[in-house]
């Protein structure tokens, strides 16, 4: 359940459950016969005397407890009707998420080793500690896993728990550059400004075609002048693959193409994101492998750059979405007036160039 305001809602599991105490997403099984969407609705009726206005599939993630493998169906929950109260006596708390500082890092991470060495010493004096006090020492927060803060502070977390909060850091609108020459920069730049000031949080850098070649050093200044006006909005920017891996240094990230995807994730700097391109199943699982932030799946509807494309249609879209095991943006076609669209059919968000940047 997400407010408008980015917070999320978490509730503590009660007495008598398994992981008592421990704080999780609201949720729960399907039903014989169930959909995802009405399973949803269902739980969090029973669970928080709410009814679901609008909500969407998101992402379905496979996880292994110590006692069982269990596939997760995350949605998103965006309108509903009613106040979320405990009705299983669970405690509740909104949250929201924020960059991790790195002495909350840090400390994070103090506090782990420490519980992990605790652990260890009981096994050599040749103690059984139970499953749940392993699992409470080998817990991590999301400072030490994510390198990402809850706030207020709230834990510990079920282990299934961290990876939602690392897809929603990403932001749900991805704008691509298309500068093309020098004499465009100047009025590129303006254009960034005017994105960066409407809330624009995620750009990538990708200039293939630019006349001095995707190494050209003055379009590596022009990079550098992207960034040093994105940081200061609190937006980040990723790199093509296109470009020189060095240039990572200069960015946030990298966005690799599908056909620079390796066989194992890239080595990148602490804190940098990962997103990668797709065209297929099998190269959103590939994605999935290397452990990306997201993908960006594409074409979803026909466009001027590729005539002649059908596109792949939002119903098989959202199917390729649904199973794809991390965030999955649309690009291709898409623009303001299709992100509800997006949404409702499991997109994180939308990507594009010629719609995003205001002309």
């Amino acid at each position: 359940m997400l407010r408008p305001d980015g917070s999320l809602l978490l509730g503590q599991r009660p007495e008598g459950k398994p992981y008592a105490g421990w704080w999780e997403l609201p949720g729960g099984k399907l039903e014989p016969g169930e959909t995802i969407l009405q399973a949803l609705a269902r739980e969090l009726k029973e669970e928080l005397g709410v009814t679901v206005l609008e909500s969407s599939t998101w992402v379905t993630h496979v996880h292994a407890y110590s006692h069982a493998t269990v596939r997760l169906y995350f949605c998103r929950v965006t309108r509903w009707e009613g106040e979320p109260r405990g009705l299983e006596s669970q405690a509740l708390q909104w949250g929201r998420i924020r960059d991790a500082s790195e002495a909350e890092v840090q400390a994070a991470r103090r506090d782990h080793g420490e519980r992990l060495k605790a652990l260890e010493a009981r096994i050599a004096r040749g103690e059984q500690p139970t499953d749940l006090e392993t699992a409470q020492a080998r817990a991590q927060s999301p400072e030490d896993a994510l390198g990402l803060a809850l706030e207020p502070r709230i834990g510990p977390l079920l282990p299934a728990t961290l990876p939602p909060l690392r897809w929603l850091h990403v932001p749900d609108t991805y704008a691509i550059t298309h500068i093309g020459s020098p004499g465009n920069v100047d009025a590129f730049l303006r254009r960034l400004d005017a994105a960066l000031a409407s809330g624009l949080k995620l750009i990538q850098f990708r200039e293939p075609d630019w006349p001095g070649g995707a190494a050209d050093d003055a379009l590596r200044q022009v990079l550098k002048q992207v960034v040093a006006r994105a940081r200061p909005a609190g937006a980040r920017v990723l790199v093509n693959s296109a470009h020189p891996r060095d240039w990572i240094a200069d960015a946030d990230g990298v966005h690799l193409r599908a056909a620079d995807v390796p066989a194992q994730r890239p080595k990148l700097p602490p804190g940098a994101m990962l997103g990668v391109s797709a065209h297929d199943a099998a190269e959103l699982e590939r994605a999935r492998q290397l452990d990306a932030d997201f993908a960006v799946l594409a074409p979803v509807l026909p466009t001027r750059s590729h005539p002649g494309q059908p596109g792949l249609g939002w119903e098989t879209f959202g199917t390729l979405a649904l199973h794809a095991g991390l965030p999955v943006l649309a690009l291709g076609g898409q623009s303001a007036d299709t992100r509800a669209t997006a949404l409702a059919h499991g997109a994180h968000g939308i990507a594009g160039i010629s719609g995003f940047w205001g002309g």
